[in-house]
């Protein structure tokens, strides 16, 4: 297996809930102003290594590895939905002293973090969606694959799942994601039985109330490529919901904007985080 190298500014910490212990990556100065980066589904803070990095010179960029995902632990007991999400994230952000923040997450984060903002209204100055909506009637995530063979049918899982991935940042995917196991065997380095089985009775409405109670200014970048996640009637649906959210579309970007095509993300990331805060 290939070693992951970091960027050689990021930190790590941790932090702790109900006995569990969780990890947190950091870039730039702590006295700066603070970005909240969550990841989604089966990814990690380090995901957004790539993100941080370039955030650094100007602000103080704290990314959670959440529960059950990259190296914090996995709850036994299955507690994955986005309200215990959300009291995790706020312990951390208690202990590190972030309020107010930016908050940006990605996919299933997304959804974790407009329960979060909803929640904590007075935490979060600016919110910042990555291709994430609540889910439309009768549509449930797909089941996952948890055991693979070999690296090469990780790799090749990879390929026919994600949509527009350059080969380079597939391998990078794979190496984030994944990991070997002692008997050959790869998986994910995350808990995404439990997962998905935490989440199994995830409510789309809640997420929904969530949307409508978001106080702050707020940011959905679509992913445009086909499938869409975030079909174009569930963007316009957004709109109507909460007027404080706009949306822009990425045209030919797959679901991981950031991870995938990072010159298209930044930009409109830079443009959002310019804009005077009460600005939409």
């Amino acid at each position: 297996m290939r070693p992951t190298r970091y960027p050689a500014s990021m930190r790590e910490g941790t932090f702790s809930v109900d006995g569990l212990r969780f990890r947190y990556l950091e870039w730039g100065d702590a006295s700066a102003e603070p970005i909240v980066l969550v990841h989604g589904f089966s990814s990690t803070a380090a995901g957004w290594a790539r993100v941080g990095e370039e955030l650094a010179s100007d602000y103080h960029v704290v990314a959670p590895d959440l529960r059950g995902h990259g190296q914090s632990e996995w709850d036994p007991q299955e507690r994955y939905g986005d309200e215990q999400m959300s009291i995790d994230l706020h312990t951390l952000v208690r202990q590190l002293n972030l309020s107010p923040f930016t908050l940006i997450g990605h996919s299933m984060g997304g959804s974790v973090v407009f329960t979060y903002a909803a929640t904590y209204p007075g935490d979060v100055k600016r919110l910042i969606i990555e291709d994430s909506a609540p889910l439309p009637p009768g549509r449930t995530p797909p089941n996952v694959r948890s055991s693979f063979a070999s690296r090469d049918e990780v790799e090749q899982s990879v390929r026919s799942s994600v949509v527009n991935m350059p080969e380079s940042v597939i391998q990078q995917r794979v190496d984030l994601y994944y990991q070997e196991r002692p008997d050959g065997t790869w998986g994910y380095r995350a808990d995404v039985v439990g997962v998905r089985n935490g989440r199994r009775e995830h409510n789309p409405d809640a997420t929904w109330d969530s949307v409508r109670n978001v106080q702050c200014p707020t940011l959905v970048i679509r992913a445009g490529a086909e499938p869409p996640l975030v079909a174009q009637d569930t963007a316009e649906r957004l709109t109507r919901e909460n007027p404080r959210i706009e949306v822009v579309t990425v045209a030919d970007a797959g679901h991981n904007i950031h991870f995938a095509h990072f010159d298209e993300f930044m930009p409109i990331l830079r443009q959002y985080l310019a804009q005077p805060v009460g600005v939409a």
